[in-house]
């Protein structure tokens, strides 16, 4: 009476992708972030359709860093803009 191991969820390549993305957008380049936003809806709706597949919190927490990375863009604009201003 062998029983098959219960099947192990595959991650899905675009939450790990997400991910990543989200974390080089903070750290490196913060474009990459806003990148993340994007492909972590794809990956959102590749895990929905998919019940085979897992990595919803790594999809979330690549769009959580995503966010952050487009507010850190948006603080980079509007420093640029007030210093500018102020010199001028």
């Amino acid at each position: 009476m062998n029983a098959a191991p219960p099947a192990q969820a595959r991650t899905s390549g675009k939450a790990i992708a997400t991910l990543v993305l989200g974390i080089c957008g903070v750290v490196v380049f913060p474009p990459l972030g806003v990148i993340a936003l994007f492909v972590g809806r794809a990956a959102r709706n590749e895990i929905a359709q998919d019940p085979t597949l897992g990595g919803e919190g790594l999809v979330t927490a690549g769009i959580v860093l995503g966010w952050i990375s487009a507010a850190l863009i948006i603080a980079g604009i509007v420093i640029l803009i007030v210093a500018i201003a102020v010199v001028a």
